[in-house]
């Protein structure tokens, strides 16, 4: 019992503490708030009426009634102090006055904050200073000229006991802080009195069976608080029991997820080479071309060779690309985009792709609008279409593969990559983006696939913040649906919307 009330007294007072250090905290913040506001509220008052003043002289009309009228509105209110005095700027005269007058220069007024309104008048503000020969504490002191420098308005704002008054926090204010405090500590009692009871409880139960080998827990156990505790803790005697089984298990399971790790990491050193192969098969294919044909012309020579650099380019790129990829499997999210014309990469990628003899005998067709600029990574879309025909052209067993437009909207544009060929199983078709997975594992070690090309696509679309789906196409064959992002058209570039004529 007594181990139960410290232990009970120990969690009241800390959950009390914090209740308290946040309720006080939340008080002395909304306090300060509140002042603020009352203060602003004040101090709007006594420079509306100001702005009037220069308004009314402005207009020409008789500042005289106006300063009666203000008179007898802060009569009677906590302003009823304030005295405002207008002065000829020239002479340094008082025109008129309402409430106690004051001198013409305060003692500090080199101290005052500037400021020009959108009216061309200024203002001069200081606030908490002493003036005059009695030393009143001045809450709010400002002057302000018209525009044409005529009238220079001044205005003392005693701390009076009205002003005071019209600051200070209202009772209800403390009334309400302490209630929320009241009641905090209530829960607080409350909620920890039954916490106690509840671990002292799981206390006994505990002792019992980590003592005593033999325990047995005899009868069910109540449908309570108390009852699920004790049910608790016969799984955790029982559980004791097949500690041992249960961590040999665990250190097979780590075994295993382990070399199953070095697995893919093997597998992704496989798919990098794997990946290599395609821009080094065209930088083979134009260099075979120039050896083969040594009496070529300069100007074919200087083509082929700046097309070789490109692709060279491209293997740096891709290097870069796959590194980054493997960053993205993990989280990251750092893959730069820019602005592409769709089209005009298609038409530069099918050139590669023909030269190299990526596309085998299918032929290759796309129908997309001359101007489709969409925000992309240059190696990352020649790496995922680069898959979609090497995919194509190992298992399709069709005729012909393309890409082309399916729709657009104002954030992304929608195309397709299909193939006329024979399709597969609707079975297959969610685990096809699935590492490793085959749907004829002797088919595709006879075309040398690692199982990471469809992968390596979708999570490149991903990365560039498109998405991508697969199905079967109407016809035969695979249609790979994907998203890019839709990129403004570059402003040096012509207007053109319609789509190209399907290339053969």
């Amino acid at each position: 019992m007594k181990r139960n009330i410290k232990y009970q007294l120990k969690l009241f007072l800390t959950a009390t503490f914090c209740i308290w250090v946040v309720v006080l905290g939340f008080a002395w913040l909304q306090y300060h708030v509140e002042k603020d506001t009352r203060q602003s509220l004040v101090k709007q008052r006594v420079r509306l009426a100001v702005g009037n003043i220069i308004d009314a002289h402005e207009k020409g009309r008789d500042i005289r009634e106006y300063m009666d009228f203000i008179d007898r509105y802060f009569s009677n209110s906590d302003l009823q102090d304030i005295s405002i005095t207008i002065y000829n700027t020239r002479t340094g005269k008082a025109l008129y006055s309402i409430g106690k007058l004051r001198p013409y220069m305060p003692s500090n007024i080199d101290e005052a904050e500037e400021e020009t309104y959108s009216d061309g008048s200024t203002v001069r503000r200081l606030s908490d200073i002493t003036v005059g020969p009695d030393k009143d504490k001045i809450f709010f002191f400002s002057t302000r000229i018209s525009p044409d420098e005529q009238i220079e308005v001044r205005t003392y704002l005693p701390y009076s006991a009205d002003v005071r008054k019209a600051l200070q926090i209202k009772p209800i204010f403390w009334i309400m802080i302490l209630g929320v405090g009241i009641v905090g500590t209530l829960l607080a009692f409350f909620v920890t009195k039954h916490q106690a009871k509840n671990v002292a409880l799981l206390h006994d139960f505990a002792r019992r069976a980590a003592s005593d080998r033999d325990f047995i827990p005899m009868g069910d156990f109540p449908s309570d608080e108390i009852g699920d505790i004790s049910r608790q803790i016969v799984a955790i005697y029982n559980s004791r029991m097949q500690a041992n089984v249960r961590r040999e298990r665990e250190h097979v399971i780590a075994l295993k997820a382990t070399d199953e790790k070095n697995q893919m990491k093997r597998a992704l050193t496989n798919n990098i080479s794997h990946e290599l192969k395609t821009p080094v098969g065209i930088i083979r294919g134009y260099v075979d071309m120039m050896i083969s044909q040594p009496d070529m012309p300069d100007e074919d020579r200087i083509h082929f060779l700046e097309k070789t650099q490109q692709n060279v380019e491209r293997i740096v790129g891709m290097l870069a690309d796959l590194s980054t990829m493997t960053r993205l499997e993990e989280g990251a999210r750092n893959i730069s985009v820019k602005t592409l014309n769709f089209h005009d990469f298609i038409f530069t990628l099918e050139e590669d792709l023909r030269n190299g003899g990526l596309t085998g005998d299918m032929d290759f067709r796309y129908n997309l609008p001359l101007e489709c600029f969409v925000k992309g990574n240059e190696g990352l879309l020649t790496s995922a279409i680069t898959n979609l025909v090497k995919n194509a052209r190992a298992y399709s067993q069709g005729t012909q593969m393309g890409i082309e437009l399916l729709g657009r909207n104002e954030s992304y544009y929608t195309f397709a990559f299909y193939d006329n060929g024979v399709g597969v199983g609707e079975e297959h078709l969610q685990y096809l983006f699935d590492r490793f997975y085959r749907i004829d594992v002797g088919r595709s070690r006879k075309s040398g696939g690692t199982g990471l090309g469809l992968p390596i696509v979708k999570s490149s679309i991903n990365s560039m913040g498109g998405s991508i789906t697969v199905r079967n196409r109407r016809g035969g064959g695979l249609e790979f649906v994907f998203t890019l992002p839709r990129a403004k058209q570059p402003s040096n570039t012509p207007t053109a919307d319609t789509a190209t004529p399907p290339t053969e």
